[in-house]
């Protein structure tokens, strides 16, 4: 999988006519990529949650597990998303506005920089480098899709910064992190409460981008996001695929 790319693929043409012609139509599709992606000793992809149907490649020797990402999928109406968020969440928001916590536009450093510390303290470094986060950002915004906010408090201090990404189906909270020392400002409730209203005037659904961490899932849950299960499949050998299990990476 690309680097900060959570599903992809297969990409097919919607499938028209009677359900038992489009059912074997994608049969036959997807049977097709996976004799031709069986030759290879190691294969890993995360399918989008829209392909439900991996029958085809587990004919083919592939293995399965099940992933979620948290969706908000209707953002026409935000009273309605505020008050199906849990009263914790809300209790976050307002804490930090009574704290006089303001979201506002920043660079990428300030987000690399939160994403950063967010990885320490589970003792672990991202996967990408700034450098990354920063074209993705770039090619982002000049296709006006794509936008950096950070958390900072009456002395400009940065709480938590986040980069989101959009096309008009569904935008992503693609990267965000917190301040180690300031985590409990509220600053993160703030900062995912604002990036929701952005988006609606853009997009028409909120991905959080998921996460199987017990405190991000609790935390996306919170905000009345729907679990929305997908379907990560694999090729690889026993020893492999035993160790990479071992290692909490399936």
């Amino acid at each position: 999988m690309p680097k900060l790319t959570r599903t992809w693929g297969v990409v097919m043409r919607p499938l028209e006519g009677k359900t038992v012609a489009a059912a074997a139509r994608e049969t036959k599709i997807l049977r097709t990529f996976a004799v031709r992606l069986s030759q290879y000793r190691l294969f890993f992809q995360a399918f989008h949650p829209g392909l439900s149907n991996w029958l085809p490649f587990y004919w083919s020797g592939f293995r399965q597990t099940t992933r979620f990402t948290y969706v908000l999928d209707d953002l026409t109406d935000l009273s309605r998303v505020w008050h199906g968020m849990s009263e914790s969440a809300r209790g976050q928001v307002r804490k930090a506005e009574r704290a006089g916590l303001t979201v506002v536009p920043c660079g990428i450093e300030e987000v690399y920089g939160c994403e950063f510390q967010s990885f320490q303290r589970q003792g672990r470094r991202p996967s990408h480098s700034e450098s990354l986060l920063r074209n993705i950002h770039d090619s982002a915004k000049e296709n006006d899709s794509g936008a950096c906010f950070a958390v900072v408090d009456q002395a400009g201090t940065v709480h938590s910064a986040r980069l989101l990404v959009w096309d008009s189906h569904r935008a992503y909270n693609l990267v965000a992190g917190m301040v180690s020392e300031l985590r409990k400002s509220g600053a993160n409730s703030l900062g995912t409460w604002d990036a929701i209203q952005f988006v609606a005037q853009r997009s028409r659904a909120f991905d959080f981008a998921g996460s199987i961490i017990e405190s991000i899932e609790q935390f996306n849950r919170n905000f009345g996001a729907k679990q929305v299960p997908y379907n990560y499949v694999m090729k690889a050998p026993t020893l492999v695929h035993a160790c990479l299990q071992f290692a909490g990476k399936l």
